[in-house]
């Protein structure tokens, strides 16, 4: 598989998928839950509250993981992506402009909420801009045989190297 020919998978199963599943830990307790999502590159983009669980773990632990995955009716057809990397609040007018549009061009929907001043303020206090820096994807395909996983490294947001065929454990 070349980088390209990765990135063509990822990005197929990434633009359709609306959540991806974010996990994290703090003091040696793990936490998953379901989050919207935006691809900005291969960065992922999500709205959530500070105070919500994985936040505050975030705030301690910046370290986490993720899945990205469609419905499978069967094990064949499981298709999905494992990420690791680093999860924090965006910073910065032009992070948060450049996060926001990703945001409203995937769930057009959300451009509703910014319709109304008054309730915009009350959201945006009550949510944030985060953005997942992935450092690894693992891409997931049990078409091309169970457990067939490729793998890349990611560095400075671009793949590096090429996708290293693992093996199934």
């Amino acid at each position: 598989m070349t980088p390209e020919e990765f990135e063509q998978a990822i990005f197929k199963i990434m633009d359709p998928v609306s959540t991806m599943t974010l996990a994290t830990c703090r003091d040696n307790s793990p936490w998953a839950t379901d989050v919207y999502f935006a691809a900005e590159g291969f960065n992922l983009v999500f709205f959530s509250s500070p105070n919500s669980r994985h936040c505050r773990n975030l705030a301690v632990n910046p370290a986490c993981s993720a899945t990205i995955h469609p419905v499978a009716d069967s094990w064949r057809e499981i298709k999905g992506l494992q990420i690791e990397g680093e999860a924090e609040p965006i910073s910065g007018m032009s992070g948060k402009a450049t996060a926001l549009a990703a945001y409203l061009q995937k769930f057009p929907f959300a451009h509703g909420l910014l319709a109304n001043p008054a309730e915009t303020v009350r959201s945006i206090n009550k949510a944030a801009l985060y953005v997942l820096r992935p450092s690894r994807i693992l891409y997931l395909d049990n078409s091309l045989g169970f457990g067939s996983r490729h793998c890349v490294d990611i560095v400075d947001g671009r793949i590096e190297g090429l996708p290293v065929k693992e093996k199934s454990n």
